[in-house]
């Protein structure tokens, strides 16, 4: 469901080194929950974020899903081979796309996990300006004007060094031909969260002022998206104060129904307050109706978890707190072992933690449960799990000692073998520990390049590097 607004188009304008950059919305994609379009030169991006007003059933993660859409109408280009219409993401969309997810992946609120979609999509692409750059910063934008809850926004800078000078968002030509640096920088207003970059040997304290050239950019690109979000922006589906507010006054509520019904029944307790706070809609009911309802729903979905999570972890550390501790002390085993004593204490966890509550329907003769049900597992099991994580964490942050016994000054035995393969041009096997690399090289006559059908300048690759990640790496069963 999607809530739609009749909206004048906004424009909002932010100069980023020598250029600027032009965030509109309000003229493409109505129905999205957020759209903007983002221009610099004759480049320009649509950025959507859409996203489902109900969490998705059983998911213990954020299901957000990043499409980066290149079309070649873009460049007016026509696909080359017998198939003129395009298929699957070409590498450049799917580097974009995962630039895009990583910083903003983690600014949603822990435990939401409603499905999101963020889609960008290349409109024209004039060759000079980079469109990836615009397509990061307009999935900032459009979530900020969105009804989701981010709590962003990020702002996106690419970095330059042609001549021993510095270059804020250089053209595609200066960076091919010209730059020793290739840095995208993605921040908030605080600080940095991502940063990716390749060079010629850059000394680490000018990469440094790099990093403080980027920010100073990144911060008037915040400064923008909150001007458009205070223009157009709409009500978001959680309110951190109301959740404050919900909690406060509700929580004891849910807590004693956990304890007398248990965790899947405490769902009941959540859908009585609800009914309480936000009365059902009807066929009267306004826009700020719907807002209301969903808000008050997104808290108490987030409420629920927090508190079923917090039912179960203090059982668990007090029973298995010394078995997880001694799971991170068992430094000699291999991965191996340690993996598959990990399992079998999860197991036994799962099966004989004892809680205050019940832990699944009662039988016909009225006696408890005889075996927990599947929303109880899960929890212990995942209250298991951050047990486990946090005291590997203090291990490492505090006594200075990794899981398998090592410093932090200590590495692996290092191995490096050549000729591995006696009939290729070039083999050599990498091994560090248990990670394995095997790389194998062929040769080939100019001719036998690579064409390459994108949106950038780049023709023909004569250089081709194919990774190849098969399932018996890690010890596990998949496709290939």
């Amino acid at each position: 469901m999607t809530i739609t607004t009749t909206q004048q188009p906004a424009t909002v304008s932010v100069t980023v080194g020598d250029q600027d950059i032009t965030f509109e919305t309000g003229k493409l994609a109505k129905q999205a929950d957020g759209a903007v379009v983002v221009r610099s030169g004759e480049t320009m991006v649509l950025s959507t974020a859409t996203g489902r007003m109900e969490a998705r059933e059983g998911a213990d993660f954020f299901p957000l899903t990043v499409d980066v859409e290149e079309r070649m109408y873009a460049a007016g280009k026509i696909p080359g081979g017998f198939f003129k219409r395009e298929g699957r993401p070409t590498e450049r969309a799917i580097l974009t796309a995962r630039m895009i997810d990583r910083p903003i992946r983690p600014l949603f609120p822990k435990g939401w996990h409603y499905e999101t979609q963020l889609v960008c999509q290349p409109m024209s692409v004039d060759h000079v300006h980079p469109y990836d750059i615009l397509a990061m910063n307009g999935a900032s934008a459009a979530l900020m004007i969105s009804p989701l809850p981010f709590m962003g926004p990020v702002g996106a800078v690419r970095i330059g060094l042609i001549d021993d000078e510095f270059v804020i968002n250089p053209t595609l030509v200066e960076l091919d031909e010209d730059s020793k640096l290739d840095l995208v920088v993605v921040g908030t207003q605080e600080g940095l969260t991502m940063v990716e970059a390749g060079a010629q040997e850059i000394p680490e304290e000018r990469l440094l002022e790099a990093l403080d050239l980027a920010h100073a950019e990144i911060r008037k690109l915040c400064e923008v998206q909150e001007d458009l979000r205070r223009q157009v922006g709409k009500p978001k589906w959680l309110d951190p104060e109301l959740t404050a507010e919900i909690e406060r006054e509700q929580s004891d509520r849910i807590r004693q129904r956990i304890q007398s019904e248990g965790l899947r029944e405490a769902a009941a307790a959540v859908e009585e307050i609800a009914a309480g706070l936000a009365p059902p809609l009807t066929i009267d009911s306004s826009e700020e109706d719907i807002v209301r309802q969903v808000q008050v729903r997104s808290s108490l979905d987030l409420i629920l978890e927090r508190l079923r999570v917090e039912a179960v972890t203090g059982p668990v550390r007090e029973q298995f707190g010394d078995d997880l501790r001694a799971l991170t002390e068992a430094e000699q085993d291999s991965k191996q072992l340690k993996s598959a004593k990990r399992h079998l204490l999860f197991d036994r966890i799962i099966e004989t933690v004892e809680l205050s509550f019940p832990v699944g329907p009662a039988t016909v003769e009225g006696e408890g449960p005889i075996v927990k049900d599947a929303m109880t597992r899960q929890f212990v099991k995942k209250a298991a799990e951050a047990i486990y994580k946090d005291l590997v964490r203090k291990k490492i942050a505090v006594e200075k000692r990794r899981p398998d016994g090592r410093g932090t000054d200590e590495i692996r035995a290092i191995e490096c073998e050549v000729g591995v393969s006696p009939r290729t041009h070039g083999s050599a096997l990498f091994t560090r520990g248990q990670t394995q690399i095997m790389t194998l090289l062929t040769l080939g006559t100019a001719k036998e390049g690579q064409r390459i059908d994108d949106l950038s300048l780049e023709s023909e690759r004569r250089y081709m590097h194919h990774y190849n990640f098969p399932p018996y790496s890690v010890g596990e069963t998949g496709f290939m």
